[in-house]
């Protein structure tokens, strides 16, 4: 199990960096856009587009990593209770992984479903670039699926903490 999770762990890791990649990427692209705008007079005329896909691949490539970091925003009543409550603490946390699980398998069949839609259809962006939008598309289920694994590793992580208590 602990290599699992391990594995997972590393997983994440490699992920938050390509989405801070994404990020690099897409302030280099507005970089480039500006200077084309001064020196040439003219535009890339993608720049708003592929911003946008970098951002939306960041935030979902990035979803594993701020959960295995304990960096999503979080109410910290929790560590105030656990002292009068404890069995009642770790229920809760319990079921939270649970129903956060869920949600994110949930995301996952829906992104997979939006992608595959996408790529069978052959869509395409409106804009001027005409990007198949299957390209975008395919980092909402491998964001979604990689929150879903780090959830489940750190539920098991934290009921083998509980129990070796």
């Amino acid at each position: 199990m602990k290599s699992v999770i391990a594995f997972v762990d590393r997983l994440n890791s490699l992920l938050g960096f390509l989405s801070g990649c994404c990020i690099a990427c897409g302030s280099l692209l507005i970089i480039v856009e500006i200077a084309s705008r001064i020196a040439l007079q003219r535009s890339l005329q993608i720049t708003d587009e592929y911003t946008g896909y970098l951002m939306a691949a960041s935030s979902f490539l990035g979803l594993g990593y701020v959960e295995m970091k304990g960096a999503h925003v979080r109410m910290d009543l929790v560590d105030l209770l656990r002292s009068r409550f404890p069995k009642l603490i770790t229920a809760l946390r319990i079921f939270a992984y649970v129903v956060a699980a869920a949600f994110s398998l949930y995301l996952t069949y829906v992104g997979w479903k939006l992608f595959q839609q996408s790529y069978e259809y052959g869509s395409k962006s409106m804009q001027v670039s005409e990007t198949p939008l299957a390209l975008p598309q395919f980092f909402v289920p491998v964001g979604a699926a990689a929150l879903f694994l780090q959830y489940v590793c750190n539920l098991c992580r934290y009921c083998m903490t509980e129990t070796a208590k």
